[in-house]
This record gives C-alpha cells, sequence and structure tokens, in this order.
C-alpha cells in the first residue's frame, strides 16, 4: 500500500468510528433516524476501506504479472 493510500485507509477507519461514536450517541438521545444515518456512514466507509484494499491488491499483482511477461519477451 502506498503512502498515499495508507492515509486514506487511516482517514477511514477514523471516520467509521467517529460514525459509531455518532450512532452510538444517537441511540443514547433515542434518535432513531440518527443513529440509522450515522450507521450507514459507519458502512460506507468500512465498505470503501475493503473495496480500496482489494482494488489495490488486483492493480499490484497485475501489474507485476504484465512486468513480467514484458521482461520475458525482451530478454
Amino acid at each position: 500500500m502506498t503512502d498515499i493510500a495508507q492515509l486514506i485507509d487511516e482517514r477511514r477507519a477514523l471516520a467509521a468510528q467517529l460514525a459509531g461514536k455518532d450512532m452510538e450517541i444517537a441511540m443514547a438521545l433515542g434518535e432513531r433516524a440518527s443513529a440509522y444515518r450515522a450507521m450507514r456512514e459507519m458502512n460506507a466507509q468500512t465498505v470503501a476501506r475493503q473495496a480500496a484494499r482489494e482494488a489495490s491488491c488486483y492493480f499490484v499483482e497485475q501489474g507485476d504479472a504484465d512486468r513480467a511477461k514484458i521482461e520475458a519477451v525482451h530478454a
């Protein structure tokens, strides 16, 4: 994972944690709609983190495979 990707991942993790706290506060206040919105935000941040990790892994692996093919042709 690149430095910028790591920073984005950390930011999304913190955003998910913050949304979780927002959900807890809303639940404590009995605000179901706010709690539901916070839960959706928390889930969205988690899904975004997972998707970015999977995409990153695919492109790194595919790049390595392509590089190997090119090097074999030019060797």
